[in-house]
């Protein structure tokens, strides 16, 4: 089970970081090509859909769908036929009312947005495609859900990756034939398409070799999925407030160019934590097992090497990005835009927080009591998120709300963690023992690099490739000095020995 655990998320994290490289490649070629207000007109687009703004009234079906798929898989396939009907019936009606109103409002979205004129048209009819997508979009949802479930992570894979591949060939067969910019998002919705519609057709087939039928919920499944819903609409409220609200709040105080330059500087440490999500996913069948056996013993063994681990080797890598933002702006986007590194630099705390968290929160996702109180501490959060933006817009216009998602998590990081490590019933010390070993190791990265840098600075691509690569590798041979017990770098080994080895 580990080992297929391990190979799984290793491979899915390969898949999924090799398609956001492509992505990042893209985002670059299109606001070089076609401007900020272009870029921004796009990703104002994509808020309408369930990976954006409207991921508040998906309901976590996927995530719900999954939990009732592994514990059908333990015996009590009734229940999860149950479970998994309602849940595609909920996705269905909320995809199709969404849809109708964003075809509703499609023209005062624009208005709202200030979108320029001649590309008003452009704009509207870009919404009324994704309002047609919605529907699938969100069925979409517990197909995926299923999959995870069932820990078929293969065909998520290829049609994640597949999806995206062929979205960045897209954009730039559209660049090199002088295409309008509407047909990049054209392009877009249709991978999305393309993708759901295969994972309904697999999700089929293997509930065809299963007990997995669509059937009526009793008034027991109805309760606890209702009560599951509302827990996870509430972490959805949190979410939209914390990611996706930004961009929108951007195109309505300033417009779609400000939007494009926030993306930017956000674009970055959201493909991070795309990359770390398969092993959140991955944690969570894991975690229902774990939970449904009441092993305290494998969370505790879960949640402090979810802990350590994952951020032993990302932090580190994050230290070398900050310390290089001005030259990863200056060869990805252009000079034009180097001037906003601190920028870049402070929003990677993001990815850092999140890969000291993130495998802990979804470990204990299947905790209802939990999820309850993680939220209210999540609404805190936001709260602080929004009073740095306010406090902050007249100086720095779109980028203060750059400064709200970034400070945020780092303050709420330390009572997040101390609750969090409660439940998995580990010491309250832990967390800031990690953190005491991870600034030990980013004040050495750092001294390193600025006499690097007192000499050369890279110049190309490949040049800032190399010079990163190699700050990397010095800084997980740090990270493996320094941040890791003799414990922890023994699991290391195992993890290793585990993922190599041929049964």
């Amino acid at each position: 089970m580990l080992r297929r655990f391990l190979r799984n998320t290793t491979i899915s994290a390969v898949a999924y970081g090799l398609a956001g490289v492509l992505g990042l490649f893209a985002v670059g070629l299109i606001a070089r090509s076609y401007g900020l207000a272009v870029l921004g007109l796009i990703v104002l687009v994509r808020a309408f859909l369930p990976t954006g703004f409207l991921a508040l009234i998906d309901l976590g079906v996927s995530e719900l769908t999954t939990q009732s798929v592994v514990r059908g898989r333990m015996g009590d396939w009734t229940s999860a036929s149950e479970k998994v009907s309602l849940l595609a019936v909920i996705s269905a009606v909320t995809g199709t009312i969404a849809g109708i109103a964003v075809w509703l409002f499609a023209m005062p979205l624009s208005a709202v947005f200030k979108v320029m004129p001649d590309q008003t048209q452009s704009f509207v009819s870009i919404l009324i495609v994704t309002a047609m997508v919605l529907p699938i979009a969100f069925v979409g949802l517990v197909a995926e859900g299923a999959l995870k479930g069932f820990e078929e992570y293969g065909w998520l894979r290829l049609t994640e990756v597949g999806s995206n591949v062929a979205y960045v060939i897209s954009i730039y067969a559209i660049f090199w034939h002088g295409g309008a910019f509407e047909w990049l998002a054209y392009s877009y919705l249709a991978t999305i398409v393309a993708k759901y519609l295969v994972l309904a057709v697999v999700t089929l087939l293997l509930a065809r070799r299963r007990p997995l039928r669509f059937r009526t919920w009793s008034t027991d499944s109805r309760r606890d999925i209702l009560r599951r819903c509302w827990l996870m609409f509430n972490s959805r409220i949190v979410g939209s407030f914390q990611q996706t609200l930004p961009p929108l709040a951007v195109g309505i105080l300033y417009g779609p160019a400000e939007v494009g330059a926030f993306d930017l500087i956000t674009r970055l440490p959201r493909f991070i934590k795309t990359t770390m999500a398969p092993l959140y996913s991955a944690i969570l069948p894991l975690s229902t097992r774990i939970d449904e056996g009441t092993d305290t013993r494998r969370l505790q063994i879960l949640g402090r090497n979810g802990l350590i681990l994952p951020a032993a080797v990302i932090i580190p890598a994050l230290v070398i990005m900050a310390l290089f933002s001005k030259d990863i702006l200056r060869i990805w986007v252009g000079p034009q835009h180097a001037d906003q590194w601190p920028w870049l630099a402070m929003s990677l705390f993001v990815p850092a927080v999140s890969s000291m968290l993130g495998a802990g929160q979804a470990a204990l996702m299947v905790r209802p009591d939990f999820v309850g109180m993680n939220n209210q501490y999540l609404y805190l959060q936001v709260v602080l998120q929004y009073a740095l933006t306010a406090v902050g817009l007249a100086w720095f216009q779109e980028r203060a709300f750059v400064l709200g998602w970034a400070i945020s998590p780092v303050v709420f990081a330390p009572v997040i963690a101390r609750h969090m490590l409660s439940f998995m019933e580990l010491p309250k010390s832990l967390f800031w023992e990690h953190v005491g070993r991870q600034a030990m190791v980013a004040a050495i990265i750092l001294a390193a690099v600025a006499c690097y840098k007192l000499y050369s600075a890279p110049e190309s691509l490949v040049g800032l490739a190399f010079i990163g690569g190699v700050g990397c590798i010095a800084a997980w041979v740090l990270s493996f000095t320094l941040i890791l017990s003799r414990g922890d770098r023994a699991m290391f080994s195992r993890l290793a020995r585990a993922l190599t080895h041929r049964s």
